[in-house]
């Protein structure tokens, strides 16, 4: 993983891993500096993204990130936990989000519809049985949804086709790409979720970062661009 990183206004990069903790140990990159990698939503401090167990600098005393896009007329508002301009970027709310999961849901019934009417082809063609068949069907029609939702919140978009028409992009706690495992778990936590009726959907409505149950579950956040 390569970092570029932003020291007094200047921009240098791209640096391996390996050699930022060097330069951080040899004092070349101060923990305030920041830094950015592929798969950031945007640029955090270096002490944030490599765990630097110093006394973090309150948002107030931080330095404006010059490679952030520009805000009119705003000041950078820094979240200490990730490092993200919060004038830029915020957590959305239920209905954000509920129009997120339902253009997603629109995108895997007709993806369903189509698997179905394989199936149902298939079944015909070999003497399948009714149940037989519709066991196959969803099963597959779960694959798939695990499949479309990890593969796509995992990948560099960090977010499903639903997600970015709504401009919300899905980051772990410290603002960064999550795996395909965590995406994995975020997915089949949402059915904790929907079993205790839907509750676990809801609780982004009071929680202090907007984080659903499956949210808290997986450790992730979720972001939308203003």
């Amino acid at each position: 993983m390569n970092y570029h990183i932003a020291k007094n206004g200047v921009q240098s990069g791209p640096i391996s891993h390996t050699e930022v903790e060097a330069k951080i140990q040899r004092g070349e990159i101060a923990p305030d500096d920041l830094c950015w990698t592929e798969g950031m939503l945007d640029w955090q401090p270096v002490r944030v993204r490599f765990n630097l167990q110093i006394q973090p600098v309150a948002p107030a005393q931080q330095a404006y990130n010059p490679y952030s896009p520009p805000v009119a007329g705003a000041a950078a508002l820094i979240d200490p936990a990730t490092g993200i301009d919060m004038n830029l970027n915020y957590h959305p709310g239920f209905w954000w989000r509920f129009l997120a999961a339902f253009l997603d849901g629109f995108i895997m019934n007709i993806a369903g519809f189509v698997v179905g009417l394989v199936v149902g082809l298939v079944g015909v063609v070999i003497g399948v049985g009714e149940d037989g068949l519709q066991a196959f069907a969803m099963l597959i029609s779960i694959v798939i949804g695990w499949l479309y939702e990890a593969l796509m919140v995992s990948s560099p978009t960090q977010a499903t086709l639903g997600k970015m028409a709504c401009g919300i992009r899905v980051t772990d706690l410290n603002g960064g790409r999550i795996s395909f495992g965590r995406a994995t778990g975020r997915y089949f936590g949402k059915f904790i979720s929907s079993l205790i009726l839907c509750i676990g959907y809801l609780m982004c409505v009071w929680t202090d970062r907007k984080q659903c149950l499956h949210d808290m579950m997986a450790g992730t956040l979720v972001w939308r661009r203003r």
